[in-house]
């Protein structure tokens, strides 16, 4: 057993981290990423890198830190954390701005509900 797990080590190490230029050599790689976990109020449960903003109840509005982001474009994914609620996502401006997070019940109600997220920078394509 003690082999095995030296010999496993000795192959990550040798292998080095895995990335998507690995799979495919043509693919650009981009690590600019936050993710975050959002309590029904609002607050910052985990994460860093954004700030969150309730302006009424069951809509969050979110800001990435510049710095995250250089581009200013972010391409979003929400999940609830809790029961059958539908998470509809938009975003102000095309790239830089706010984006407005809300979950809906199967009743077609917006619910003040804690969700997490991920956030990948998504640079505009210039050919």
């Amino acid at each position: 057993m003690n082999r095995f797990v030296t010999l496993l080590a000795l192959a990550i190490g040798v292998g080095g981290p895995a990335s998507a230029g690995v799979i495919n050599p043509y693919a650009e790689v981009n690590t600019n990423v936050v993710a975050g976990e959002v309590t029904a109020s609002g607050v910052i449960e985990r994460g860093h890198g954004f700030r969150v903003y309730v302006p009424e109840r069951g809509i969050y509005e979110i800001t990435f830190d510049r710095r995250y982001f250089l581009s200013g474009c972010a391409a979003m994914v929400v999940s609830p954390m809790v029961g059958p609620y539908v998470p509809v996502v938009t975003q102000e401006d095309e790239c830089g701005g706010k984006f407005t997070v809300m979950l809906f019940n199967l009743n077609n109600e917006s619910q003040a509900v804690p969700f997490q997220f991920i956030a990948r920078e998504d640079a505009p394509q210039h050919h």
